[in-house]
């Protein structure tokens, strides 16, 4: 059956819709197959003999052959194996990294030969779509790109080296060729004189109503990455309990490594041809981190979430691998779940065209340690400001029954969100304090 990676063809198609079939897959996520000499099920048509399906074959091979070599850009070898051997036809497609790709014609480009999927078909491209495509493919090579600056400072990261009795070369790290070319975009980020910020934000509850501070972060990326984990170590809230033999049992609000992880998520992969900047925003229950782009190279968040990678800055991701910022490079993602295994709330990841955010949730905020319910969420709201209440006054106000009310208030006392004072029917219920 025909799909978003398989596409069946009876026989060779006209030049540009063949073309066309091929450059979708090639602006695609993933890639796909495409499979010559099916009927419309997938299976193999029957040719009048076996030398005539020989001939008909190779006739398909060297015209995609000379296709691949000559009717693509940018350069598609080594994306497009051909399987004359297969029966049926086989054209296997891959996903490429220099989006877009289209057919020529002898044509430069444009947007007629420019074409992507969508559900089981090809079509061409809108010109929103075709400059996403465009500007992604900048943003992935804006590290290496020559910078205006032909003198730089590199006093945070030279510390860093030194602390760690390494060298500090600027040309082995690729930051420019020779000291008379002027520094690439990596250089420039690294530097003391890094154009870029990021900014913090902190709220008094769960939302962004009630405004308690700001900080904006500037500077060498390694020296606003040390101050932004600074500050966040600080108000990372470290409840202390004890457990039954007496042993003296900490947790961290949030895990340490996840909020590193996070961070260090949203500098190395944020897209530095866009304007704004890294965000960094605490509420009560959770921590959300965004950074500037789109996924890097056509990734889902499924494909991060199994541990697929792509590097949209490396001679950035290599100088801070150099300097100890990064473990285990394209693990990070895994690790911020493994620290929540079992919490009731999981992190999340938000991808759109011009943002990516992780949401890191509050371990010790009570509601989140509670199985998700909108009545309880309810119930919290009601009690909110001080508000005491009785259970049928809580049931009145959202409109359960008399059973339901008096399982969910159990619940939120269970978790420590509410408590009681009174006795029989004239119990009032209130929240404690988090």
């Amino acid at each position: 059956m025909e799909s978003y990676n398989t596409e069946y063809k009876e026989d060779m198609p006209k030049p540009q819709s063949m073309k066309a079939e091929i450059v979708s897959f090639l602006n695609s996520n993933s890639g796909g197959t495409i499979l010559l000499g099916v009927d419309d099920n997938g299976k193999p048509i029957t040719f009048d003999s076996e030398e005539k399906r020989l001939q008909v074959y190779k006739s398909w091979e060297e015209t995609l052959m000379n296709w691949v070599a000559t009717a693509f850009r940018p350069e598609i070898t080594g994306l497009v194996m051909i399987e004359p051997n297969e029966i049926p036809f086989k054209i296997t497609v891959s996903a490429g990294v220099n989006k877009p790709y289209y057919y020529t014609d002898g044509e430069g480009l444009n947007s007629k030969g420019v074409y992507i999927r969508e559900g089981s078909s090809k079509r061409r491209a809108s010109d929103a779509e075709l400059r996403r495509m465009l500007n992604r493919h900048i943003a992935n090579s804006f590290d290496g790109e020559s910078s205006t600056f032909s003198k730089l400072n590199f006093k945070s990261a030279q510390s860093v080296f030194e602390e760690l009795s390494l060298e500090f070369d600027e040309i082995a790290l690729n930051f420019r060729k020779n000291n008379n070319e002027h520094y690439n975009n990596a250089g420039l980020i690294v530097s003391d004189q890094n154009p870029f910020i990021s900014k913090l934000a902190v709220y008094s509850g769960t939302d962004t109503l009630s405004f308690k501070d700001k900080q904006k972060f500037e500077g060498s990326i390694v020296r606003q990455i040390d101050d932004v984990l600074n500050y966040l170590r600080l108000i990372n809230n470290n409840e202390i309990t004890f457990g039954g033999n007496g042993r003296r049992i900490e947790s961290f609000s949030y895990p340490q490594d996840a909020i590193r992880e996070a961070l260090m998520n949203a500098f190395i992969h944020r897209d530095y041809t866009m304007t704004s900047d890294i965000k960094i925003e605490i509420y009560n229950n959770r921590i959300e981190i965004s950074s500037p782009g789109s996924l890097p190279d056509g990734l889902t968040i499924e494909d991060i979430k199994r541990g697929a990678n792509a590097k949209r800055n490396p001679i950035l991701i290599n100088a801070l691998d150099k300097m100890d910022y990064i473990e285990n490079y394209g693990s990070g993602i895994r690790r911020i779940y493994s620290l929540y295994k079992g919490f009731t709330k999981q992190p999340e990841l938000i991808a759109t065209h011009n943002l990516f955010t992780v949401i890191l949730y509050n371990k010790n905020y009570k509601l989140n340690q509670i199985p998700s319910n909108a009545k309880l969420t309810e119930i919290v709201e009601y009690l909110s400001d001080g508000k005491l209440a009785s259970r049928l006054e809580i049931q009145e106000a959202m409109g359960l029954q008399k059973s339901y009310t008096a399982e969910l208030i159990a619940e939120l006392k269970k978790a420590d969100i509410i408590t009681s004072e009174g006795r029989g029917p004239g119990t009032k219920y209130y929240l404690k304090n988090e």
